[in-house]
């Protein structure tokens, strides 16, 4: 009988009202219905917002024993500074105050209905609880104890997150083995970023099995937020769906803050434990050689083993460190890789049909330009000055034309940037190059009312692979030009690259006009982050492009033994490039 009543029960924190059942002939089997309430969390979030688009974020951690932290933990350069104090951490929780466009950086340079303003205030709770642990996390993460069988029980009955609107259940959300239960999309966000807690760069996401919450509205302040017609749930509505966006930004605070704890004590625990850990790796890498068996083959070894014979020499020593720097670095590497063989499946479909797309280009050139001649002999020009546009054959095929002509650059440079001659790694002069980069992309300018400028003496090159230039420039315009058809300011369009070089360095410097990253990037070195991007929908919030451009430019010239640095122009977009000036 109590399960028919959840849709009543509020969620813990609300005191607004209760229900009690009450009977005569068994009085002890009856009283109030509670609601959930948990105490054995590990995270726990609460975040208030108002109608102002201001959200008072407070996170509260559980999940570590601060006995078993070593308090030289907290003199590292990462830990200095708040939330991440000895004072804090002993306090238990931290506040933050962040609006509606820093949790969803970009939206409001998109966003044209107002949308943020139409959301109201709201509160949203949320518990995060793993399920498990080995004590080789106690020792790396110092967590705390729990029995893992009445968590999993506990999340199994009150897992998701809920949804109230003054105080009483909106189904589905949240809802146990429903179609709704990860309404918020969690699940798609933990396979897109797979990350550990504790990997170098961030990246961690919440499983939506390991949370629960509670969300609550009101139709007082909440208007937008309409009721299906089948009274099941909320309309989808943009609101809604950049509500839910916004639920997943305050969801990202919990996020990087255990994250960052996370990585900190396992770099801790991994220096600290160097030695042995050296040690350890070194003497099985030696028996790997000296004939052990393939399946011992990783020099990490079986967890639980351990052995008191030292490495025979040092050249093993320096050996097994050499090979887990190169472990790490594989690692680092083959997540790359995994987003590179997808782009690059991209690029080799373009190079298989090239000779198909070739004869289309060649085929776009005249062929509306020769159907109408036919037509004029049959039906003169003139005989349609009557007729209204939307029926005027001629002018349907003026603008077929047009877009012909559109079809036929997009085809020609991106046929351009497959060429095989493109790959070999050459000295590349660039002012013949940025003269070629115009040539390429000036249809494109042309339409789009964008000046192009560029400077660099003639005898100022770089050794390098063409198509790795192309990767820069051509991200950096794509970004420029996106850029310049969202702004909201008014002024000349403008793009310019300067080459300079001097006895050490060749300096590139790319700036444009357009309205400059957006102001709701907290840290802008953000941008050079794989799949991190601020361009969103206008109509649901959701992320678009790939998020691979800029962490494709920084890694192609790092590549390349260059530095990047980002500017801050009093207007605009600005990058500046400093590369060696190699000789050879």
């Amino acid at each position: 009988m109590y399960s028919d009543l959840e849709v009543l029960i509020p969620p813990s924190e609300v005191s607004g009202f209760s229900i009690i059942l009450k009977s005569r002939l068994n009085p002890d089997e009856y009283g109030e219905v509670q609601g959930s309430v948990c105490n054995d969390y590990d995270y726990k979030l609460e975040a208030e917002a108002d109608k102002d688009g201001k959200v008072i974020i407070e996170v509260h951690r559980n999940e570590y024993d601060l006995s078993l932290i070593d308090p030289k933990v907290f003199d590292r350069k990462d830990m200095a500074d708040y939330p991440f104090t000895q004072d804090v951490f002993k306090a238990g929780s931290w506040k933050a105050v962040r609006t509606f466009s820093e949790l969803i950086p970009g939206f409001k340079d998109v966003d044209k209905e107002s949308i943020f303003s139409q959301i109201g205030s709201f509160k949203f709770t949320l518990y995060f609880l793993k399920k498990t642990y080995s004590d080789k996390d106690v020792e790396r993460f110092c967590y705390r104890t729990f029995a893992a069988n009445n968590r999993k029980t506990w999340l199994d009955k009150y897992g998701g997150i809920k949804v109230f609107r003054d105080d009483f259940r909106v189904r589905p959300y949240g809802e146990a083995k429903g179609t709704s239960f990860d309404w918020l999309g969690l699940g798609a966000r933990k396979a897109q970023s797979p990350a550990s807690v504790a990997k170098a760069g961030g990246g961690y996401r919440v499983n939506p099995d390991n949370v629960a919450g509670s969300v609550r509205i009101s139709r007082l302040v909440n208007v937008s937020f309409e009721d299906k017609s089948s009274r099941e749930g909320l309309q989808e509505n943009k609101v809604f769906l950049v509500f839910s966006k916004l639920l997943s930004g305050i969801i990202s605070v919990f996020e990087q803050d255990r994250a960052h704890v996370a990585y900190v004590l396992n770099e801790f625990y991994q220096r600290k434990n160097a030695a042995a850990i050296q040690q350890k790796e070194a003497e099985e890498l030696a028996n790997r050689i000296l004939g052990g068996s393939e399946e011992d083959s990783e020099f990490t070894g079986k967890e639980g083993e351990s052995s008191d014979s030292p490495p025979k020499t040092d050249n093993e020593i320096v050996l097994a460190q050499a090979y887990r720097d190169k472990s790490e670095e594989n690692e680092r590497l083959r997540d790359e890789q995994k987003v590179l063989r997808g782009m690059a499946s991209s690029g080799i479909i373009m190079a298989s049909f090239s000779h198909d797309l070739s004869r289309l280009h060649s085929a776009l050139g005249d062929r509306v330009t020769n159907l109408k001649e036919i037509i004029k002999n049959l039906i003169p020009e003139d005989d349609f000055k009557e007729v209204e546009k939307r029926k005027n054959p001629y002018v349907l095929m003026d603008r077929m034309c047009g877009h012909d002509s559109k079809l036929r650059n997009w085809l020609k440079f991106s046929l351009g940037a497959a060429r095989k001659d493109k790959r070999n790694r050459r000295l590349i002069l660039l002012q013949e190059y940025l003269k070629n980069l115009h040539y390429d992309w000036e249809p494109v300018f042309d339409e789009r009312r964008i000046r192009f400028t560029f400077k660099a003496d003639s005898d100022v090159g770089i050794r390098a692979f063409e198509i790795d230039l192309d990767s820069i420039f051509n991200n950096l315009i794509v970004n420029s030009v996106d850029a310049f058809s969202t702004s909201k300011i008014d002024r000349d369009r403008e793009i310019s690259i300067v080459a300079i070089k001097d006895s050490r360095n060749l300096v590139v410097e790319y700036s444009d006009t357009g309205p400059g990253l957006s102001e709701d990037i907290v840290n802008r070195e953000e941008v050079f982050k794989p799949l991190f991007t601020t361009k969103r929908n206008q109509h649901t919030g959701d992320e678009e492009g790939t998020g691979l451009g800029m962490w494709l430019i920084k890694s192609i010239v790092e590549e390349n033994g260059g530095e990047v640095l980002l500017l801050h122009p009093d207007e605009g977009f600005s990058i500046r490039f400093i590369f060696p000036n190699l000789k050879k």
